[in-house]
């Protein structure tokens, strides 16, 4: 390989490993955003289970 083509190797690699850096850095970030989401989404579900539980007790209008 000449010169040329190993500066483009050089350059590709780089490139690449700057990528994947980039891909790791986002995965993570994402992972802590998905664990956030699936704790709020455990604490509403409760809560819902609660209003849920609320409505069955409360009493009920009399049709006429």
């Amino acid at each position: 390989m000449g010169p040329k083509n190993n500066s483009s190797v050089e350059r590709l690699l780089a490139e690449t490993q700057d990528l994947v850096t980039r891909l790791l850095r986002e995965n993570r970030a994402l992972k802590v955003k998905n664990a956030k989401l699936g704790a709020e989404l455990a604490r509403v579900s409760k809560g819902w289970e609660q209003i849920k539980a609320l409505a069955k007790q409360a009493p009920r209008a009399r049709r006429r």
